[in-house]
């Protein structure tokens, strides 16, 4: 007797065995369905991202897994959108009356690295966004290499660390 089995929209066949379905077909449909299943939540850290900002997505992924995975605070994996104006950011960490977000700021001189501003936004205690925005870290992401680099400053202006500076100039 042959059973079949609608898994994500294809049919597989189990055959049945004396003591019922065998458990290497069960162990094959188990294999599938994770399989499946981390595809479809790698996928989703993409969920309502243009293709060409995927590079983003994983530079973010990069520096939440360096800097912010550890933080009590820290979402469990990070909120990736577009502000009003179409500009990409992802939110971090969420505090009671703060959250940090890593804002897209460009490609860097040389072309090779995204470069991001780590951001704590503040809330009063309605939740509105008070005016004190602090810069906390400034970050260089080769996603070709898989390195992140600080830049070490908290302000636009100044100098930056020397391995920031190499990696993001010609």
């Amino acid at each position: 007797m042959m059973l079949s089995v609608l898994y994500y929209g294809t049919v597989e066949a189990m055959e049945e065995t004396t003591y019922g379905y065998s458990e290497v077909s069960l162990s094959d449909v188990r294999q599938q369905f994770l399989e499946k299943y981390r595809q479809k939540q790698e996928l989703m850290k993409y969920r309502d991202i243009g293709q060409a900002d995927w590079p983003l997505v994983d530079s973010v992924q990069m520096i939440y897994e360096k800097h912010y995975q550890d933080d009590p605070d820290s979402l469990s994996v990070p909120y990736c959108t577009y502000n009003a104006k179409g500009n990409f950011y992802a939110e971090v960490v969420d505090k009671s009356h703060a959250r940090i977000v890593l804002v897209y700021n460009g490609v860097s001189e040389n072309g090779k690295c995204y470069l991001f501003v780590a951001e704590e936004e503040h809330f009063d205690t309605e939740g509105s966004m008070l005016d004190n925005t602090s810069l906390l870290e400034f970050y260089a992401v080769n996603v070709e290499e898989g390195k992140v680099y600080e830049a070490h400053k908290t302000t636009w202006g100044g100098a930056e660390s020397q391995e920031y500076r190499e990696a993001t100039r010609e």
